[in-house]
């Protein structure tokens, strides 16, 4: 198997916070508003873990299939605390 190679970036933006008076937005009842944005396997990199071996009944040969991992996600988060 091929060594395995992934990165991922996140990225957070705080829009309100209790611990900072200086708020951008005011809202009352709200102590924490932020969104942000995610990609895993930025590099769209086809990795296996492992692989699920499957028996030729014929041949009595086994083949190695690989079990691949996710591909490119995009990922958009938004976080309210009341």
């Amino acid at each position: 198997m091929n060594d395995y190679k992934r990165a991922d970036l996140g990225i957070l933006y705080v829009l309100k916070d209790d611990l900072n008076t200086n708020d951008r937005i005011r809202l009352q009842n709200v102590h924490e508003l932020s969104f942000g944005f995610e990609i895993f396997n930025m590099f769209d990199v086809q990795n296996s873990i492992t692989n699920t071996w499957v028996r030729d009944s014929y041949s009595k040969q086994s083949y190695g299939i690989p079990n691949y991992m996710s591909s490119r996600i995009f990922n958009l988060r938004l976080m309210l605390k009341i």
